[in-house]
Formats: C-alpha cells, sequence, structure tokens
C-alpha cells in the first residue's frame, strides 16, 4: 500500500465536515419551528371552533327556550279557544233549538201569527204532561180513499167524536202491470186526509205517506189520528180521545 493510498483512505474515515453538521442542525431546526408552528395553528383553530361551537350552543339554547316559550303560549291559547268553543257549543244548544224542539217553536209561531194569545199558549204548555191522559179504547174506522178514477159514491168519510169530527181523503191512483191507472189508490205514494169538524171549526188537511199522524183539539179534548193502508181502495184511521192540554 502507497503512502498516498493510506493517507487518501485516513481521510475517508473521519466524520461528517462542519457544513454538514450546520446542515442538518438548521434541517432539524425547521423542523421544530414547523412543528411548532403548526402546533400553535391547529390550537388557535381548534380555540376558535371551540368558541364557534359555543356561541352556536347558546344561540340553540335560546332559540329553544324561545321556542318552548312560544309552544306554551300557543298551548294556553288553543287551550282557551276548547274552553271557548265549548260555551259557544253550550250555548249554541240552549239558543238553537234541535228538530223537535224547532217544531214546537214552528207551532207556537203559527198559533201566534193565528191570533192565539202568548199567555194562553204558555198555559197550555205548563199543563202538558209526559203522558197523555186518555179516556176509553181507541176506535178504528175505514172508508174509502178517493182517487182520480173512482167513480162509486158513498163509504169515502169516517165520523169520529159522536160523529163532530169527519175524516176524508184523496190518493194517487196505482197502475197495473201494463202501468195503466186504476181506480183504488198506491198506497206507497203519499196521500191527503181533510179533517172537518161539525159545527165549527176550520177544514185542516195533512198530506205525507202512511202512516200518518195528526190531532185534532175540541174544546178540553184531543183526538189522535192514525191512518194506515186497509183493503184495496180502503184506509183504517185509529182515533184515540185525550184530555187536553
Amino acid at each position: 500500500m502507497t503512502l498516498g493510498n493510506s493517507l487518501y483512505g485516513g481521510r475517508k474515515k473521519r466524520g461528517p465536515s462542519a457544513a454538514r453538521i450546520v446542515g442538518w442542525v438548521m434541517a432539524l431546526a425547521l423542523l421544530v419551528a414547523i412543528g411548532a408552528w403548526s402546533y400553535r395553528t391547529g390550537s388557535s383553530l381548534a380555540r376558535q371552533e371551540e368558541a364557534r361551537l359555543r356561541t352556536e350552543v347558546v344561540t340553540l339554547t335560546e332559540r329553544a327556550e324561545g321556542l318552548e316559550e312560544q309552544n306554551a303560549g300557543l298551548r294556553g291559547a288553543l287551550e282557551a279557544e276548547q274552553v271557548r268553543t265549548a260555551e259557544l257549543a253550550a250555548q249554541y244548544r240552549r239558543d238553537v233549538p234541535d228538530a223537535e224542539t224547532g217544531r214546537i217553536v214552528e207551532l207556537v209561531r203559527a198559533r201566534r201569527a193565528d191570533g192565539v194569545p202568548t199567555d194562553r199558549l204558555a198555559e197550555v204548555i205548563r199543563a202538558a204532561t209526559s203522558q197523555w191522559r186518555c179516556t176509553g179504547e181507541p176506535v178504528t174506522r175505514r172508508f174509502i180513499l178517493r182517487t182520480p178514477l173512482t167513480t162509486a159514491a158513498g163509504n169515502d168519510v169516517a165520523g169520529f167524536a159522536n160523529g163532530a169530527i169527519t175524516v176524508t181523503g184523496t190518493g194517487v191512483s196505482e197502475n197495473d202491470a201494463q202501468n195503466r191507472p186504476q181506480s183504488w189508490y198506491d198506497p206507497s205514494q203519499p196521500i191527503t186526509l181533510t179533517f172537518n169538524r161539525i159545527g165549527g171549526g176550520t177544514q185542516q188537511e195533512i198530506t205525507g205517506k202512511m202512516p200518518l199522524y195528526y190531532s185534532v183539539v175540541a174544546g178540553d179534548t184531543i183526538h189522535r189520528f192514525t191512518a194506515v193502508p186497509g183493503d184495496r181502495s180502503f184506509v183504517n184511521v185509529t182515533a184515540l180521545a185525550c184530555a187536553y192540554p
């Protein structure tokens, strides 16, 4: 081995040069600086995000509390409206009559229009009882219900209350299989009954499908009539006399 080679080989085995060491130190310092900057930046962003989230939580909490107050107010308003609706419904039931009461009101108005005094109507209503006070047994009569084609005379009237009240009537002709009208009435169609009081009182009529119900007042007695179909051409009328009012 030559002396030059020995010297060269000795140089290669020496440690890194000063410049390289300085480069490593600077690189390490740069990495540390970058790490520190990243840490500080990350911490700052984290604090900002935390602050934003805290602010958002406060905002949402306030909004939720506001909505809860609003809901409480709405519930209170709803309960008040329900109470008002119930009061109005009760008032409606008191002030607006049902079908049956409405019918009575219409009858009262009609009687007032006929000149019957209010005191007299009130007296009759006060005297009314839940049960009819009827005398005797029901009386049934039958008569022919006339049609436009009826030709036979007689047997077309029924008398009640010892002849004081008479009942007659008319109906619609029944058609046969060839759709030809007959002399007898069609019991499925409306009929008209006429009530007459012998010796006074106005003639009264009622129209409708059977069974038909009607009442005639004579003095202190009310005669309650029921009409149902009878044998062909005939209608059966039953009367019951009761105390009035």
